[in-house]
């Protein structure tokens, strides 16, 4: 085997030689050319609108169910004597349509079995000190 000596040996010289001053001028070429060569982007957000307005409105959707559950579970219903007084001064409709309106078994219901004797009138009647009340009704 040969010795080398890579000092003494001969060079090969490369193709390509960069000029003089190249790099005093790179960068202001470069900074000439980004504008031009400029991708345009488009942003995630533009690109899934209408999915992430779909994801949003099914997130607000499942989020306010067990909110409208409690407050309906809270709420109290009104009782019958709140229902009867309300109809009864608010409702438009007439005393005649009401009855209009009931079947005979809510009649009979209404029906009741009281007996009245003339003492029991008298009693009432000697209780009372309005008796023209009585008397024109």
């Amino acid at each position: 085997m040969k010795n080398i000596n890579l000092e003494k040996s001969k060079k090969i010289t490369p193709g390509f030689q960069i000029p003089e001053g190249y790099f005093d001028t790179f960068s202001e070429k470069l900074l000439l050319e980004l504008p031009i060569n400029e991708t345009k982007t488009i942003s995630f957000y533009t690109q899934n609108k209408k999915w992430i307005y779909a994801a949003a409105a099914v997130l607000v959707i499942m989020l306010s169910l067990p909110l409208v559950y409690q407050l309906e579970r809270n709420q109290e219903q009104p009782s019958a004597a709140e229902i009867e007084n309300y109809l009864t001064q608010q409702s438009p409709i007439s005393e005649d349509e009401i009855v209009n309106l009931l079947e005979q078994e809510d009649i009979d219901q209404l029906k009741t079995n009281s007996t009245i004797t003339n003492e029991a009138i008298e009693e009432e009647l000697s209780a009372s000190t309005d008796l023209e009340k009585y008397i024109t009704n």
